[in-house]
This record gives structure tokens, sequence and C-alpha cells, in this order.
């Protein structure tokens, strides 16, 4: 009887040790900030991608978080840290909330940045490349919206003066071209009038009382 007892306490025992091993263990090493092999003054994503290949994700998001800090950092590169980015959050975070959100959030981020990355993906899940499809969908959707929104803005907030060609805040017959050409109507309608009367409608102007010119 005392033999069976020890037997099933250290079978009870080897499957708790065997259950931490596999469910904290790895969840405890990720969280602790690892001694990465790279160059902080020099990240490289190559590097970063065989730290994420060897299962070390905590190096590999430390060096790419670095890369994304460089000034230099062409578009591409940009995008192509973002989705290596967002597959070491696929492979290491366990919450699908917390998981989908920050993959999401690295993928828009790269399309933003260049949107027509044609790379090598690291995962080849197929809901990994549907949250890929998803954020190239939503970048394109803002990017159209955009658009559209500024030139509403632009066409209601316009001023009528614009659309008249006259400065804001003064009525057009206030206008110097307004009065010129008022002016030019008026003088053009009076030399009309009298040049219809002919030559009686020129005044004569001979002086009365004096003697005629001699001859």
């Amino acid at each position: 009887m005392q033999n069976r007892i020890r037997y099933l306490r250290t079978i009870s025992l080897v499957l708790l040790i065997a259950y931490v091993h596999a469910v904290f263990l790895p969840s405890w090493l990720y969280a602790q900030t690892p001694n990465c092999n790279y160059d902080i003054k020099a990240p490289s994503i190559e590097n970063a991608r065989r730290n994420f290949k060897a299962l070390n994700y905590k190096c590999a998001e430390l060096e790419l978080t670095d890369l994304l800090g460089l000034p230099n950092l062409s578009l591409e590169d940009k995008s192509n840290v973002h989705i290596l980015l967002a597959a070491v959050y696929y492979a290491m975070l366990k919450d699908d909330s917390e998981k989908k959100n920050m993959v999401m959030q690295q993928f828009m981020a790269a399309f933003k940045a260049y949107r027509d990355w044609k790379g090598e993906l690291d995962i080849k899940s197929p809901e990994f490349k549907t949250m890929m499809e998803q954020a190239q969908l939503q970048v394109d959707k803002e990017t159209s919206i955009a658009p559209a929104e500024q030139k509403a803005t632009i066409d209601t907030t316009a001023h009528p003066a614009a659309m008249t060609g006259t400065k804001a805040g003064k009525a057009w017959y206030k206008q110097w071209w307004a009065i010129g050409l008022g002016v030019g109507i008026v003088a053009g309608a009076v030399i009309l009038v009298a040049g219809g009367k002919g030559d009686a409608a020129v005044p004569d102007t001979a002086l009365a009382g004096f003697p005629s010119h001699p001859e």
C-alpha cells in the first residue's frame, strides 16, 4: 500500500513538473530581458530574423525596435522591419486579442510606409496572411478617403468671393474695375448721343457782336 502511494505521488510530481515546463516556463523566459547578441549601434534586420528563427523573440523585437529608431532608414527597409515585427508578435503573444491588435498595427505601419511591399513572409500561416490582406485593404481605404475629405472641406469652406474673383469683404460695385467700367459706359453713351444728331448738334462757337472776318 505504501509503495503504491509513493508511486502515485511520484507520477503526480512528474506530471506537475511537465505541465509547468510546458506552460509557464516559456512565458517566464520570454518575459525576461535577454542578453541579445546584436550590435546596439548597428542593428540589422538579418540578425533580427536569425533571432526570430531561433525562437529568440524578445531579442528580435528589441533589435527591430532599435532599427525603427534609425533616422536614415529607407521606407522599404522600414516596411520590412514592420512586417518582421508583425511575425514576432504573432509568434510571441499568447492572448488572441492582443496578438491580433499588435500584428495588425505592424502590418498597417508597413503598408503606410511602403504600399508596394512584395517581400517574403516569415510565417506561412493562413491566418497571418489574412491579417496582412486585411491591413492592406484598410490602408487602401484610408488613403482613398483622405483626398475626398480634403476636397469636400475646400469646397464647403471656400468664400463666395473666390468664385467671383473679388476680394472678400468688399462689394463688387466698389471695386476699381467696376467704377472704371461704369465711367467708360457713360462716356460712350454721351458720344453716341452727340454723334447721332449730325451738324445741328454742334454748338456755334462764334461770338456775337464781332464783325465778320475780312475777305
